[in-house]
């Protein structure tokens, strides 16, 4: 193990800065930091100074010896890094209300990882992570690079196909709360069991649940007083013979969620303007030094724990644990139905070369189709994204679930371009169809 362990961070001018470090000052033992770099761009240098205020005083009152610093020259900054940690948006929560927003004008869903918003969201993002991997292959290419920034698939995706750079883990913790519930349905420790996950970012299938060496998800899957505790219907679960990620609902129940959206647009409740009042109230509280970081205050922004489960994957690796985990990573055959080349949402053991995928083969016929859908819409606007090709971007989206009128698609995709014109520079002119 290196006796030096620089962690950085881009995008550190961020809220969820904080419980970072707080989590790196609970888990010290584990994961023993020498240097944590706080990296941001200059229009926000306000924030990160805010960020590196108030984390200096955290680690200072733990007495830990950790050198804090901050920068906005990325490239200088993440020389000698071992672990990059990348939470971006671009754009900022601006392009995150046209992203909710818009698209309900055309009777869409608008979300920043869902459909039409997703889209753009990773129009704007994918480009700006291709050059931080560029950076980093430079300057540090033994660091493992760990992504909580949304699209995380499609990112994903275009990192594994185009950057030459394996070293990448796409972070989300919707499975950890899976497994949680999966854990309590059985009545198992949650540390005992493990759930055998298998598919895309926001579209994985628990296959099978071990514990003592036993699949018990058959089990659950019969056990009428079990799947209460579950959202979803117990019959379509019992024909399911899987369980599902908590977002499949914008898949099978699509019609509902998007008459629940449109009636929340209706009614002003978008949650990109929630997010920036609570920004508000958590850059208030850093801003005063007299503050002790609050755990509680951080739960009324959505996300939280991503730390958490980063430091774990950093323990796992730094310690090689051979913990089980569900990461986005590169398939190389696990699931034999998607490409060899592309991302996927898995159960992986963590050591010291990365996650070690475990191997699930076919996908049962129930979800196959819906996941093949979506991957392909994926694929497809990744390459758009590798080449530089807005119009294809737009073709990619009627590969799309979503997408049940080209008319209205287009102009929604147009609507969505004119507004983020200036964080698309990368794709050059865009030839609207007539």
């Amino acid at each position: 193990m290196p006796k030096k362990l620089k962690i950085s961070i881009i995008g550190a001018g961020s809220s969820y800065t904080p419980e970072f470090v707080y989590n790196v000052i609970k888990f010290y033992k584990n994961v023993p930091v020498t240097e944590l770099m706080l990296i941001d761009l200059e229009n926000n240098e306000k924030h990160l100074k805010t960020i590196y205020d108030f984390s200096k005083q955290m680690l200072d009152k733990a007495k830990l010896k950790i050198n804090l610093t901050y920068s906005t020259n990325r490239k200088v900054a993440l020389v000698d890094s071992h672990y990059v940690v990348i939470q971006i948006r671009v754009g900022k929560m601006e392009s995150r209300l046209y992203d909710e927003t818009l698209p309900a004008e055309y009777g869409l869903l608008g979300h920043e990882t869902f459909g039409i918003g997703g889209l753009f969201n990773a129009l704007r993002t994918v480009p700006v992570i291709f050059d931080i991997i560029e950076d980093v292959k430079d300057v540090c290419p033994q660091a493992w690079v760990l992504n909580v920034t949304n699209p995380t698939g499609i990112i994903s995706e275009a990192i594994f196909r185009y950057s030459e750079f394996d070293r990448f883990i796409g972070v989300c913790s919707d499975p950890v709360q899976i497994t949680n519930d999966l854990a309590e349905a059985l009545g198992a420790p949650k540390e005992e069991i493990i759930p055998y996950f298998a598919g895309i970012n926001h579209l994985s299938f628990v296959t099978n649940l071990y514990w003592n060496h036993k699949d018990w998800l058959p089990k659950i899957l019969k056990n009428d007083e079990m799947l209460q505790k579950f959202k979803y219907d117990k019959t379509y679960l019992k024909n399911l013979e899987t369980y599902p990620h908590i977002d499949f609902d914008y898949y099978i129940n699509y019609d509902e969620i998007l008459a629940d959206y449109l009636n929340d647009i209706k009614n002003g409740k978008i949650r990109a303007n929630e997010v920036m009042k609570v920004e508000k109230t958590l850059f208030d509280h850093y801003s005063n030094l007299a503050n002790d970081y609050d755990p509680e205050l951080m739960k009324l922004r959505n996300g939280k724990d991503y730390s958490l489960q980063c430091l774990d994957i950093i323990s796992g690796i730094h310690n090689n644990s051979k913990e089980y985990m569900v990461l986005d990573t590169i398939n190389r055959g696990h699931i034999t139905d998607l490409s060899e080349d592309c991302a996927i949402e898995i159960t992986c053991r963590i050591t010291d070369r990365g996650p070690l995928p475990v191997h699930i083969g076919r996908l049962p016929l129930q979800i196959r189709g819906v996941i093949q859908h979506v991957k392909s819409y994926e694929e497809l606007l990744v390459d758009a994204i590798y080449e530089k090709n807005i119009n294809k971007a737009l073709m990619a989206f009627q590969n799309h679930p979503h997408t049940t009128s080209f008319k209205q698609t287009k102009k929604a995709f147009d609507a969505l371009y004119e507004k983020n014109k200036s964080h698309l520079g990368y794709y050059g002119e865009y030839k609207k169809w007539n």
